[in-house]
């Protein structure tokens, strides 16, 4: 597992998977994440997109349940069709 720690992301996509960050900033991310395997300490966010893989569409599912109407995941296919990209977040 990789180790980030005190980092600060920019206006990028940040894969979460397969790494533990601690006192890190995300502004103006796309944050992805699939499997879960991944840590947060202590770490804020501003301005970021949550991107979810596949294996992520439970959680998917569960979010919509409890944020209905408040919270809009793009999937891949929506993705494709509005022709989004990383581009698009900023």
């Amino acid at each position: 597992m990789n180790i980030i720690i005190g980092k600060i992301f920019r206006n990028e996509r940040v894969d979460l998977e397969n790494s533990a960050f601690q006192d890190c900033s995300f502004k103006n991310c796309e944050v992805y994440a699939d499997s879960g395997n991944f840590s947060l300490v202590n770490c804020n966010f501003s301005d970021c997109s949550l991107s979810l893989g596949k294996s992520a569409a439970t959680i998917e599912k569960l979010l919509k349940l409890i944020y209905p109407g408040t919270l809009r995941i793009l999937d891949e296919k929506e993705k494709k069709r509005l022709n989004w990209n990383q581009a698009n977040l900023f």
